[in-house]
């Protein structure tokens, strides 16, 4: 499979800048530790920060590193790569929830032929959906941000292989249009009305009526829940109207 810059910039580029307003939006600190075998894979985490790199706390090459460290930081997030030569994914986050409760996770996924299981992992995205699915990093950020669920296109093809259905997902329930959308887009930057309706070439009443129609359909009654409440329903049910018109 072929990428050309643009969807490059698509997928990479555009997410530090999303990721850091939906912090502030939320009042989340982005502190993150790593944990991955491979010294290159830690390399390449660490050039995905941009020019923030001063919310990386450290990485470590082996689960037992990991547990000390977030012991001592005490990071909002533990992001983890399935090559730890000494712990599972579900028993890393085990022992490093022990040390630290507030932290939330985020598990990529290199080896998705070995992967089995989705119990314990409540952020799980394989490594080949960050390119082919440009979505992907947008709602797996806000994912994080909202401490939410979310499993990523190819995490939930293979746990419907084993015959398993990822948890905290209720497709089906109802379609999403892409201004609806665009909306929860603009709700995860912590974006007001005025800079929604700018952004979207809308009036500000319109934005407000697409607003409290959302929020209705979604049966929450503010922004953060309805991100929640988003997050929960899954990757398909956020994506199924991206092609129809608003």
């Amino acid at each position: 499979m072929m990428f050309f810059p643009s969807q490059l910039e698509e997928a990479s580029g555009r997410f530090q800048a999303k990721f850091l307003l939906a912090c502030l939006s939320s009042g989340f600190e982005p502190t993150v530790v790593y944990a991955a075998a491979a010294q290159l894979q830690l390399v390449n985490l660490y050039r995905a920060m941009g020019p923030n790199r001063n919310d990386c706390l450290g990485a470590c090459i082996t689960g037992a590193a990991a547990i000390e460290l977030v012991a001592r930081t005490k990071p909002g997030i533990l992001m983890m790569v399935d090559d730890l030569p000494d712990y599972s994914l579900v028993d890393l986050i085990s022992q490093a929830r022990k040390v630290h409760p507030g932290l939330r996770t985020l598990a990529l996924i290199t080896k998705l032929d070995a992967f089995d299981s989705g119990a314990g992992l409540p952020i799980i995205v394989a490594d080949q959906d960050l390119l082919a699915h440009p979505q992907t990093i947008t709602l797996m950020s806000m994912a994080v941000v909202t401490n939410t669920k979310y499993h990523s296109p190819s995490i939930q093809k293979r746990l419907k292989e084993l015959g398993q259905r990822p948890s905290g997902y209720a497709e089906d329930l109802f379609h999403l249009s892409l201004r609806e959308q665009q909306l929860l887009e603009a709700y995860a930057l912590g974006l007001s009305n005025k800079e929604t309706a700018e952004r979207l070439g809308l009036t500000v009443r319109t934005v407000q009526t697409y607003s409290t129609n959302l929020l209705q359909k979604l049966g929450v009654n503010n922004r953060q829940k309805a991100l929640r409440r988003a997050i929960g329903l899954g990757y398909k049910a956020l994506l199924r109207g991206a092609d129809s018109t608003p």
